[in-house]
């Protein structure tokens, strides 16, 4: 049985059954679940001929719609769609795919014998020709010669997935057929699109445009050229409430629709291990998304414009926003180019290096400073860390204080300075050594500890993290990403803790200054990889 439908592209996936030579008024209202009111009632009308594989559309309403490359905007004004062509009610919005059961395509082009395909293609040349004949004026004389055009359109299907609760969401238009083993990877906002108000952020799901005139051409040329087109994006509005999930797939929809090439998207709708510049948006694409082709690194690349510019790296340019593109290749191990530098041919220009360089971490160094200062005592003592968060102190009191027996006090399990205080006392009475692991970042917080050790005429030194608020971001982040039960830490508490912070000084009492290099512990290899990757955004 001969059927029809449209699908819309977005994630509600209004089906619409259209009956055989049935007209069928569509426009806002609970059939398309469309509300906007630059849609009439009744906007266009579908007709079907399930048997010849066209819907016929005329427009009905005010407002022009497109249907495949054709715009109709006089009313009566119609066109013919076959199988897996998309209309558009409003001219980039609101995106639908034309559906044909069985697909006509299909039918023209397999072979149901034992005949060759030679044979086949003759047996079928009356229907074919016909079938050609009645193709709407729109198509091109050459694609209208090539079988193949069918076939490819045949396949041409949206695809949405929602991986890991959600955390990654994956577009794909025609699924199967563009797996390659090169990949040209593109950033999307400043790089693929830009806003049509000028404004920083996208007013809406409607305010842009492409950046340059010249990317549909680049695009298709690389895919002449054998890449595979995907857009890597971090989209955290997507979890945080600022942009609407369903406005967002017709924004990508109507993106597709105007570059008129097949993509993937890749789309991070929060924080974690998806996020750029981690990168597990590569990895879900070389491992889940590209059917059972291996990815070539060396022949693949990424562009993107958070490229850690400064200002005036071109006449009236501001700064970068970040650097996570740039590093984002660089975790991945892909040429990197900025939009500018692919699309237009303009030259590099200076960037900012991060202020921390991961790899150069080294955990065979020495612990402490000075070297023959030492560690622990057999004669009681109090220990004060002073640092960052994620500086490694509790990393240091686990590996080492515990294991030679000093009382660990924290802040972050007791929960006040005075019930540490309280804690340090009880440990001191017992006859006990503490190593007291909180940030201490001034004079004022250090001496409630500095006078409990004075009071018993005790030593009490200080062990300052040798880590700098960029390497102490660093490990928070690596933190997040490798521990789900972690509390992540805000930047502001980091700001406020170097805006507190005061060097300290013998004068205040302590009988010994230490610094303390951090040594970081890897429960796996693959703990070690992602640690030396940037894991920060600028």
């Amino acid at each position: 049985m001969f059927s029809c439908k449209i699908v819309s592209c977005n994630l509600d996936y209004t089906s619409i059954e259209i009956n055989h030579l049935k007209p069928l008024s569509i426009g806002r209202g609970p059939l398309t679940k469309i509300k906007d009111p630059r849609l009439s009632r009744n906007h266009v009308e579908l007709v079907a001929d399930c048997k010849k594989g066209l819907l016929s559309i005329k427009l009905i309403g005010a407002n022009a719609c497109k249907a495949g490359n054709t715009i109709l905007k006089s009313k009566n004004e119609s066109t013919q769609l076959e199988h897996g062509e998309i209309i558009e009610l409003l001219e980039k919005q609101y995106p639908f795919r034309v559906e044909f059961s069985p697909d006509p395509t299909k039918n023209l082009l397999s072979d149901t014998s034992s005949s060759s395909t030679e044979e086949v293609m003759v047996g079928k040349q009356t229907t074919l020709n016909n079938f050609l004949i009645t193709k709407r004026k729109s198509t091109s004389d050459e694609n209208a010669l090539d079988p193949n055009h069918f076939a490819k359109k045949s396949k041409m299907e949206n695809s949405w997935e929602e991986i890991d609760g959600g955390k990654l969401i994956l577009f794909t238009s025609d699924p199967g057929a563009q797996h390659k083993s090169k990949i040209a990877a593109f950033d999307l906002d400043g790089t693929i699109i830009t806003t049509q108000s000028g404004k920083v952020f996208p007013t809406n799901c409607q305010d842009w445009k492409l950046n340059f005139s010249q990317i549909p051409g680049k695009l298709k040329q690389l895919i002449e050229d054998g890449f595979k087109i995907i857009f890597i994006t971090n989209q955290a509005g997507l979890s945080n409430g600022k942009v609407k999930p369903l406005d967002f797939r017709q924004k990508l929809c109507d993106i597709r629709s105007k570059l008129g090439i097949p993509i993937q998207v890749f789309i991070s709708s929060g924080s974690g291990k998806y996020r750029k510049p981690a990168i597990g948006m590569w990895k879900y694409l070389s491992v889940n998304a590209n059917g059972s082709v291996s990815v070539e690194l060396e022949s693949s690349f990424y562009c993107g414009d958070a490229a850690g510019r400064e200002a005036k790296w071109a006449p009236g340019k501001k700064k970068d926003h970040s650097s996570v593109d740039r590093l984002f290749a660089i975790n991945v191990g892909l040429k990197f180019y900025t939009p500018e530098e692919f699309f237009l041919g303009q030259r590099s220009v200076p960037y900012k290096k991060p202020d921390f360089e991961p790899r150069n971490v080294d955990a065979s160094g020495p612990l402490i400073q000075p070297p023959d200062a030492p560690l622990f005592q057999k004669k009681q003592e109090v220990i004060l860390l002073v640092g960052f968060p994620g500086s490694g102190k509790s990393n240091f009191a686990e590996h080492h204080a515990l294991q030679s027996s000093y009382d660990v006090i924290n802040r972050d399990s007791l929960g006040t300075w005075q019930k540490c205080v309280a804690a340090v006392e009880k440990s001191l009475d017992a006859g006990k050594s503490v190593l007291i692991d909180n940030t201490n970042p001034d004079k004022e917080s250090r001496s409630r500890f500095v006078r409990l050790a004075s009071t018993r005429e005790l030593p009490c030194r200080c062990f300052v993290m040798n880590t700098t608020m960029a390497h102490a971001l660093h490990n928070n982040k690596f933190r997040e990403l490798t521990d789900e039960e972690h509390a992540p830490v805000s930047r502001m508490i980091f700001n406020v803790y170097k805006s507190k912070f005061q060097e300290p000084s013998l004068d205040e009492g302590f009988s010994q200054i230490v610094r303390v290099n951090f040594q970081p512990k890897f429960r796996s290899a693959d703990d070690e990889r992602l640690y030396k990757m940037y894991l920060l955004e600028d």
